[in-house]
């Protein structure tokens, strides 16, 4: 029997993962998060912080043989920006520190962020998993640094485990909920004034297959993992049928204060990502984690706009 703990599984990337995990044969699923599920699922959910010590005793209880830890989410919009990034680091070494003493996990999958390059005016147009870039870290961009240290301080504690850290672009789709999404979805998006900067995304869909191919396919490592392709934010907008709002520093802070009650306001380190921009290099990910998005950046965007021909899609 396959038993997989999963956290973060309340947001929609974890709601989904549970869902599609928990349909196979002999594989049983155990869904942990500090908040409710936003996605329906038959597994059964533990609602718990992750650095209490209830929530060690429900890890080990479980005896998961691969762990899926999601929980390194930005929920500063919901706890404040210190409670949340505590919540990313000590949540993730609790869960760390419970792993170290189960003779059952044979792999873990972490889900970073390619945040934690954070996004400057000096960064390298490309970056690649050793890049060390010069770019000024938000809170939650040093939060994700700091778990990864974690991973890597616990690899060489239990090197019988397999460590997968796959630090995601941004995901965005079209039912996603998360801030960026939403942004992008709106009919007037206000962008700064001066900045048409280069994105790359994953789609919502190849998120969820990324995270199933770890599972499936252990490889221990850092990978980025982005479509193929890049867009400057003005042919995005283009693309959705959007209107593009360009506006001065100012007028931009406040339109991301208006926004905030609708959920379509950015957080400061994606504030960073469309004034800057970023792309990463993801030769790793094709050729040693084996894993390819089905589609690429012009295809992903249109689909976030429902303006993806129906026969293209997948």
């Amino acid at each position: 029997m396959h038993r997989i703990l999963v956290t973060g599984a309340s947001s929609w990337v974890g709601g989904r993962l549970v869902r599609s995990l928990e349909s196979r044969a002999g594989t049983e699923v155990f869904a942990v998060d500090e908040i409710e599920p936003s996605i329906e699922f038959s597994s059964d959910f533990y609602l718990s912080s992750l650095d209490v010590l209830e929530f060690a005793k429900h890890v080990i209880s479980v005896r998961p043989t691969t762990v899926v830890h999601l929980q390194t989410l930005d929920r500063s919009a919901l706890f404040g920006s210190d409670q949340a990034r505590s919540s990313v680091v000590l949540g993730a070494q609790a869960l760390f520190g419970a792993i170290g003493r189960l003779p059952d996990v044979q792999n873990v999958i972490v889900k970073s962020d390619a945040s934690v390059y954070g996004s400057g005016p000096r960064n390298p147009s490309v970056v690649r998993e050793s890049t060390k870039t010069p770019a000024r870290l938000t809170g939650y961009e040093r939060s994700l640094r700091d778990v990864e240290s974690s991973v890597s301080q616990l690899e060489e504690e239990v090197p019988h485990i397999s460590f997968t850290v796959l630090r995601f672009n941004p995901i965005i789709g079209a039912t996603i909920g998360n801030p960026l999404s939403r942004y992008l979805r709106l009919p007037v998006v206000p962008t700064l004034l001066g900045s048409d900067p280069r994105l790359q995304f994953v789609h919502e869909d190849d998120a969820v297959r990324a995270l199933e191919h770890a599972v499936d396919r252990p490889t221990a490592g850092t990978f980025n993992i982005g479509s193929e392709g890049q867009l400057y934010l003005s042919r995005i907008l283009r693309l959705g049928n959007r209107i593009n709002q360009r506006l001065p520093a100012r007028q931009f802070g406040y339109a991301m204060k208006v926004l905030r009650p609708f959920g379509a306001s950015l957080p400061r380190h994606l504030v960073n990502l469309v004034k800057y921009g970023r792309v990463t290099d993801t030769y790793d990910m094709s050729e040693i984690l084996e894993f390819t998005p089905r589609l690429n950046c012009r295809r992903l965007v249109l689909a976030t706009y429902d303006r993806l021909p129906a026969r293209t899609y997948g």
